[in-house]
Order: C-alpha cells, then structure tokens, then sequence
C-alpha cells in the first residue's frame, strides 16, 4: 500500500507542482556552490552522494555485445522495469535492439535481459557486421531503442521503442531517418505478450523493407492501443527524448542557430496565474556552434498544445540558453515528493567529452534555480570494447530515474556499454 502511496504521490508532484513564481531568467538557474572545478577530471569539485546500492544489471562483454545504451524505467507497484538498446557491434547499426530487465525488490537485484524487441534483420543479413561495413555498402541500418514505458488502464502494459535508420549514401550524403515506433506488450511478471506491434509508421518503414524482416513474419499490425499510446507520449510529463519527426528535421531553438534533441519530461509549477510547464534539452548543434549548456522551455498550456510534439515546426520554438552547463548529454528532469526539482546529467564540459561525473543537482523551493550539486557516479572502466564510428563517450551518462518506494532508482549506461543501477535516498541529496 506504500508503494501505491508513493506513485500517486509522485504522479500528484509532476502535474500539480509546488508554488512558484514565474521562472528564472534563462542565465540564473545554476546557482551551485561551489563552482565546477575543471582540474577535478573525478568529481569536478563537488562531493559524493551516499548510495543505498550500486547495480550491475548488463555487462555487454559478458553476452558478446559491445554497446548499450537509452535506458528507460518504470515501477508498477510491486515490479520495476528497465528496457535497454543493446547491439553486438556500434550505436545504431543493423543488430541494435531493445532488451528487458525486471526488479522485485525495488531495484536492488535485477533479473537477467533479454530481448523484447529483436533485429531487424534482412533475409540475407545472417550474420553481424559494424557499422562501417553496412556504411561502406550503402546499406540502409535498421535500429531500435526504448523510448517508454506506457501502461493503458489496470491491465496493459507496453515497452515502447523507436525506430532508427541510418544512411551513407557518400561521404557528403549521410543522416538519420526513422520509421516510426514498434511497442510490445509486458505482463506484470515481466514476459512479454504476443507479438511486437506498431503505434506509428510512415514511409520511410515500406523504404527500409521492415516489412521483409521479421516484424513481417508479425504480420506488420499496429497495437491495439496504438491511438492511446501515441496521444500518450504526447503529454508534457510523458514526452519521449526522442520521436520520429524529431530524428529526422532539426528543430532549432530561439535564436535559429541552436539545434535541439532530447527534451527532458517537463515538470509543473503552481502559481497565482495558474502555472506553467519547464523542460530542458539538450544542444546538438555542430562543434563549431554547440553551447555547452542546457536549453529549457515554458508553456502554460496544461495539454503542451503550443510545444513539440503537439505541434512539430523547426523555427518559432520559445526555447532559451540557460547557464546550466553541459558536456552535451541527455539529461533527466524530475520531481520529488515533496516538489522539489532534481536533475541528473554530466556537467563538466571538457574538450574530449568525457561524460564524467555524472551528477544529481537540485532546486529547492518554488524560485525554479540550482543550488545543491553531488556526484552519482565516477570513474567508470577505462577497459572499453572498441567500436567502428569512434561514438563511445566514455564514462556515465543518459540517465532515467524513477522514484520506488521512496528511493530515487536512477539508471544509466557506462562506456555505451553497461547498464547500471543506483538506488538513492531523497533525503541524501544535497
């Protein structure tokens, strides 16, 4: 009965929020003490949180797998979940699928993964192959990887995951597009049931032949509640860091230069006039044009109407430069029992883009700024698989967190390879 406490507690915090004003000028919301240290390549200067558990939940070596990545939790109330993106060789080549892990015991253990989401694989593709050789051959490379968690009613369940679709047609004609997202249904005891299943496709999914893979074999058919999860991700609180409209068009921030990806799940603040909605992404833009900062974005509009997703436009987005720092990672937004903000991300920027430390910071209050900073983890592995597109940002990054029986369980990747758990107590952070 706690349990259930705490997630309509959690659920109550996202959409109600606290008191506030209105929010802080885009170049006041860091606010930490003291300032990052950039000779501390460990902890940046900050100190260590204390950690109820540390979790090793997938070792890619041990499975003969070389990435993984995009982990995405959910809690039921007596089981957590944990999907992940795993490859055998390279960051979205052919062979790239979406796995699940499951925890009865509040994330301390962690059931061994496995693969609710297989390749999508061409009939004569039979054997593994890095990135290089499908790209030197110009051949399309389908991938998948978890978006979300999306429960309809008392009794469905679904794993959703994007479709990505890489292209090297020369050496001047390169990108990403993306087929839609393929979902699957997962049971209370953590099996999956029936056959994967489409929320979305478009025509990029006929291009790129999926229907000559083996979700061909499934018969290709959308979910039964196709409608509802796609209506679903579009929620404020909800919205995926990644879609398949945003995979493929840039969408750029206020000033027109700044190109924007991942967008956190935004979170409410109560005030006098109603509230408003606060969001974080995260800057892409090319290396000669990068800010190294966290972008955030507000809209009063409670059903998001005025905001990506909802509305899908490159230009006229209301999305400022803060002067939260950034390595340039995909962060975590949320909220607290209690109301208050925390954000994990890496904000150590430095010239080799090393994703170290990988921090929580909070924002206490209703004034919406920064001011307590310590470190989730550091100093991962230096023993890292290799790999052909030369992607592997080392150290801990992309995390999601969901708070389980009144402990923050925070998931991550280490070295684009390892997916990890740590479990923290609210009351610890800083």
């Amino acid at each position: 009965m706690f349990q259930y406490a705490i997630i309509i507690a959690t659920v109550t915090a996202s959409i109600i929020g606290i008191d506030a004003h209105a929010a802080p000028s885009p170049e006041s919301y860091w606010q930490v003490s003291p300032p990052i240290n950039y000779s501390d390549t460990l902890y940046a200067g900050w100190p260590k949180l204390k950690v109820n558990a540390e979790v090793l939940v997938y070792k890619g070596t041990e499975v003969n797998r070389t990435y993984a990545h995009h982990p995405e939790l959910y809690h039921n109330g007596k089981r957590t979940y944990l999907q992940y993106s795993t490859s055998p060789i390279d960051e979205d080549s052919i062979g790239q699928e979406s796995w699940l892990s499951t925890s009865t015991d509040n994330g301390l253990t962690w059931s061994k993964g496995y693969s609710i989401l297989p390749a999508a694989l061409l009939p004569n593709q039979t054997s593994a192959a890095n990135y290089t050789y499908w790209c030197d051959n110009r051949i399309w490379q389908r991938a998948l990887h978890p978006v979300a968690w999306v429960p309809i009613g008392k009794d469905h369940l679904y794993a959703v995951s994007q479709t990505t679709l890489r292209y090297c047609w020369s050496d001047n004609a390169k990108g990403t597009k993306a087929a839609g997202r393929i979902a699957r249904r997962i049971s209370k005891t953590g099996q999956p049931i029936g056959d994967p299943c489409w929320t979305s496709q478009n025509n990029w999914t006929s291009v790129v032949k999926f229907n000559e893979t083996i979700y061909g074999t499934y018969g290709m058919k959308f979910c039964k509640h196709a409608v509802q999860i796609e209506d679903y991700l579009k929620k404020p609180d909800k919205v995926p860091a990644w879609g398949t409209w945003l995979y493929q068009t840039k969408l750029y921030a206020a000033d027109d230069a700044h190109d924007m990806q991942e967008p956190t799940h935004a979170v409410w603040f109560r005030n006098k006039s109603g509230g408003y909605w606060e969001r974080f992404w995260r800057d892409i833009s090319g290396s000669s044009t990068i800010s190294n900062a966290v972008w955030v974005e507000h809209t009063t509009s409670r059903e998001g109407r005025d905001w990506y997703p909802r509305i899908e436009q490159q230009h006229g987005n209301k999305i400022f430069r803060t002067n939260i720092p950034d390595v340039g990672s995909k962060q975590h937004l949320g909220l607290l029992p209690n109301g208050d903000r925390y954000l994990v991300h890496n904000p150590r920027n430095n010239t080799e883009k090393i994703r170290q430390p990988l921090t929580i910071a909070t924002s206490r209050g209703g004034g919406g700024t920064y001011t307590g900073i310590g470190v989730l983890r550091t100093n991962a592995s230096t023993v890292i698989a290799p790999d052909t597109r030369k992607l592997k940002r080392p150290m801990f990054s992309y995390p999601t967190t969901i708070l389980v029986d009144g402990k923050l369980v925070v998931s991550y990747s280490e070295n684009k390879e390892n997916i990890w758990v740590s479990v923290v107590d609210p009351e610890d952070l800083l």
